[in-house]
């Protein structure tokens, strides 16, 4: 079995390190919460041109969010509690306005994931704010949900403003595997020196 050299080691190791920095806040980034009898309400958009005639008061979360690239995301509502309802979800650019829900609206989605959750995808740009609307398709549907955004093309992530990012614990458990490699290699090299 060839053996490694300090310098080809310290190189592994420090392109474990970068490769680690690069993916670890590279996951996906959950999101939860709940619609509730007391959360604020507006006349959902059915479209991006006209206003829901049937969810006229629809309980409402608002998640506002920045892409670190240019790329396609999309946005994937996993889970909501109340039984037989349907969620639906909106996507804002720059501000989103409850009292004008057409205004500045980039896509909607009711039924496009599985089952019948929401499921958005598209390209967005760095430096934008966006904002995406969690309801639901009819007044009066109240539970607790979960989604996820995801990078779909480009290298980019997704940050909640306000939230801090999470490393995947899977990388992060390459890590302190790095930093032993280093150690190690800097041990052999002092070793040799002596």
């Amino acid at each position: 079995m060839a053996r490694l050299s300090a310098s080809r080691f310290l190189k592994l190791a420090v392109a474990t390190v970068a490769f680690a920095a690069q993916t670890a806040f590279a996951a996906p980034v959950n999101i939860s919460g709940a619609l509730t009898a007391s959360d604020p309400v507006f006349n959902r958009p059915l479209s991006t041109t006209t206003l829901s005639g049937v969810g006229t008061a629809t309980s409402y979360d608002v998640f506002g969010f920045h892409v670190s690239a240019a790329g396609t995301y999309s946005f994937e509502a996993l889970s909501f509690s109340a039984a037989g309802a349907d969620t639906f979800v909106a996507l804002y650019r720059d501000v989103f306005n409850p009292a004008a829900p057409l205004a500045n609206l980039l896509q909607v989605d009711d039924d496009s994931g599985v089952g019948a959750l929401s499921l958005l995808s598209r390209a967005l740009t760095a430096g934008t704010q966006y904002y995406l609307v969690f309801t639901t398709f009819d007044n009066g549907d109240f539970g607790s949900y979960t989604g996820v955004f995801n990078t779909v093309t480009g290298n980019g992530q997704v940050s909640l403003d306000g939230a801090a990012a999470v490393p995947e614990p899977g990388t992060l458990a390459l890590l302190p595997l790095a930093l032993a490699g280093m150690v190690l290699v800097r041990r052999r090299s002092q070793r040799k020196a002596a």
